[in-house]
């Protein structure tokens, strides 16, 4: 087992807390959870006594070893720590903690040499006013857990430093966390100061206590202070030292050649704390450069380097405070101590949490959004102008460049520490929303969290070939069942669906939204038995599609594959193959508008079948093939309304047909090709029949079969 002993024989630990009466082992590694290094042991040894630890779940004062300072725990897989600590007085303490350590070295990852740094010692070696770059792949948390059971506030990586004049050396824990590759690696932070200080001191035949008590340790000579007379002093000598005195002293035996020597005491001097921008702290003494300070060490009171000034400072994350005795030195001689006391809270509050109901980037609804901050802290929001979006093709993504360029505004301290949001679309188009909150205590200030999120209800994505486990609509992510947009086709105002493949529609889809349909390629729409779409009192778009339906010979009659409620239906340059068992309608309309051109169509059935039947409907047809085949055929059965067909090309074929029966209807056929192919011949078939009622216009249609 390696032992990486401590160059100090004190730790300056990372949280320095009042000591209770009976003190705790106080472990700072390691702690619990799943690493991908191996663990460091590390004991704030403060408060005396010896302690003794093992990592196989044994008695540690049996089959454990001692702990003299910092150690690397060389073992991986599922560890049981024990340790234990025999104080004076012989009262025993123990802890124990388990953890996992899967090693990982990251031989792949780009920040290999980083981890590096550590992952054989367990410690990362830093000295004050460098720099510590964390990569920017991992968020970091510097101490020990929080207590209560509190998750870590992580933070996003960043650059850390201390005040090239903080003097602590301290071992702190710090947590690395890389998300996207679900590793974790925790490690121990060692900071040193930037230069070691002076350790030369001179050796003086006296000694001062208490600043004003001096004890002479040398009954070879005499001694004398100021212009008193020159003695042998037995008893330690009270002085003030609030002005300056020279103590000189020679040897007992008086010799004229005998050397006087002397050193002069300066009056005590003040110490000055200096609060820096940074937050940093500086003690100084308000004096001339023949002063220095010194850590003392709380073990056993000695001083070792001395400093001008000292600093002390803490990483960005991290939380110290505490107590501290300086020792004053002139001219490398002791005079006195003080008493300080610091506090550097450089952890940042809670990130505001943020809650939405909202399941993904895009929304299909109006979105709710509650920002929330850690009871006691301030809560400051910033909001982008919302985002209106006209590129229905966009995939909708967080890193679209169009999503990057959108800054938020200034941020603004909101009442309370928590704030509430309602967005919606207002409008046709897609509407994108940012926000970025951070909290803050005192001076200290959280990461900012962003929240971003498109609300669009009217834009759709279909193909047959995509995810479905991932399917949420989104050009990124299309939907792959038709069932899947129902509920859009009776929420939304507006529906526009962009289909690639085939798209089957095997039920009856009631369509209360402005229903549009176009090609993202090949698409085609395939009705089953029982599929049909009811359009009411809303419009129905669609281009560019290919559609057919599958027959049930069980069934005598069937639902049209597209039925008008008060709605306005629209095709163009669509092909329509429909195979009906018995009886079958493609189109039916009640108080409806039907427009349609440059559409090739055929309906084929047993018993009889048409293309369009309409009721007091208005209906304009160009450009347009139709063919229907059956007993009895017709391509167009109007029962008021009015009719326009300009242009196209109608043929029946089967026992008996026409290519429109109109009763009460205002019509136009004008050059038009009317085709017949019948078996009924008893009696010669008009391809238009009208009643009385009906207001016919026939300009240069041609006619052929009938």
């Amino acid at each position: 087992m390696k032992k990486f002993l401590s160059v100090f024989t004190i730790l300056f630990v990372l949280l320095l807390l009042p000591l209770p009466l009976f003190a705790e082992i106080k472990l700072l590694s390691p702690v619990q959870g799943q690493f991908a290094n191996r663990q460091m042991l590390v004991i704030d040894n403060s408060a005396g006594g010896d302690f003794f630890y093992s990592i196989d779940g044994a008695d540690p004062e049996t089959f454990g070893f001692a702990y003299d300072g910092p150690v690397l725990l060389d073992v991986a897989g599922q560890v049981q720590l024990n340790v234990t600590r025999i104080a004076a007085g012989g009262k025993k303490e123990k802890t124990s903690v388990s953890y996992t350590v899967l090693a990982d070295d990251a031989a792949k990852a780009s920040y290999h040499d980083f981890i590096q740094t550590f992952f054989d010692g367990g410690i990362l070696n830093y000295s004050a006013g460098s720099e510590l770059v964390i990569p920017a792949d991992f968020s970091f948390y510097l101490g020990l857990p929080p207590e209560g059971g509190e998750a870590e506030n992580f933070s996003p990586a960043r650059t850390l430093k201390l005040s090239a004049a903080s003097v602590l050396s301290r071992y702190v824990p710090c947590t690395i966390l890389d998300s996207e590759r679900g590793v974790r690696y925790r490690f121990i932070i060692k900071t040193y100061p930037q230069s070691a200080g002076v350790y030369s001191r001179r050796d003086l035949p006296f000694e001062i206590t208490d600043w004003e008590t001096i004890t002479f340790n040398n009954e070879d000579l005499i001694y004398k202070i100021d212009s008193e007379y020159w003695g042998l002093p037995k008893e330690p000598v009270k002085i003030d030292r609030t002005v300056s005195h020279m103590i000189s002293w020679q040897p007992l035996e008086y010799d004229s050649s005998n050397p006087i020597e002397f050193f002069v005491l300066p009056p005590k001097p003040e110490i000055v704390r200096n609060e820096l921008e940074d937050g940093s702290i500086i003690y100084s003494i308000n004096g001339d450069d023949s002063y220095a300070l010194s850590v003392m060490n709380e073990a056993d009171g000695s001083y070792s380097e001395l400093f001008n000034q000292i600093g002390i400072d803490a990483f960005y994350g991290d939380h110290v405070y505490g107590n501290m005795t300086l020792g004053v030195f002139s001219n490398s001689v002791y005079q006195g101590k003080f008493n300080i006391s610091y506090n550097i809270n450089r952890r940042p509050p809670q990130i505001p949490v943020i809650k939405t109901n909202a399941e993904a980037f895009v929304s299909r609804g109006s979105v709710d959004v509650k920002i929330s901050a850690a009871h006691g802290s301030e809560l400051y929001i910033a909001l982008s102008e919302p985002l209106t979006l006209s590129e229905s093709e966009l995939s909708y993504t967080p890193n679209d460049e169009i999503f990057k360029r959108v800054q938020t505004g200034a941020y603004k301290k909101v009442k309370g520490d928590s704030f509430t949001l309602h967005w919606a679309q207002n409008g046709l188009n897609p509407v994108y929303y940012k926000l970025s909150a951070y909290s803050k205590t005192d001076e200290n200030v959280s990461s900012p969290v962003e929240f971003a999120v498109v609300i669009d209800q009217s834009n759709y994505y279909f193909d047959a070939a995509a995810d479905a486990g991932l399917a949420d609509g989104t050009a990124a992510h299309p939907f792959t069942d038709f069932s899947q947009l129902a509920d859009a086709l009776t929420k939304q105002r507006v529906v526009k669906l962009s289909v690639k493949g085939e798209m089957k529609i095997n039920s009856a889809y009631n369509i209360s939204a402005n229903f549009e349909i176009t090609d993202n390629g090949d698409a085609r729409l395939k009705f089953g038995p029982d599929g049909s779409l009811n359009v009411k009192a809303s419009t129905f778009e669609i281009s560019d599609c290919r559609i057919s339906n599958t027959a049930d010979i069980s069934k005598k009659s069937i639902q049209p594959l597209i039925k008008l409620e008060n709605s306005v239906l629209t095709m163009k340059n669509c092909v329509i193959a429909a195979d009906f068992a018995r009886n079958g309608t493609v189109i039916e309309a009640s108080n409806g508008i039907i427009n349609l051109s440059d559409v090739m169509a055929s309906t084929n059935a047993v018993s009889y079948t048409s293309f369009i039947s309409a009721v007091k409907s208005r209906i304009s047809i160009k450009n347009t093939s139709v063919s229907a085949n059956a007993d009895t055929s017709v391509i167009i059965s109007a029962d008021g309304g009015n009719l326009t067909a300009q242009k196209n090309d109608f043929m029946v074929t089967g026992g008996n047909g026409r290519v429109a029966e109109l009763f009460g209807v205002k019509a136009t056929f004008k050059d038009n090709h009317f085709k017949a192919r019948l078996t009924n011949t008893t009696s010669k078939i008009q391809p238009v029949y009208v009643n009385k009622a009906t207001k016919l216009v026939d300009e240069n249609n041609s006619v052929q079969g009938f």
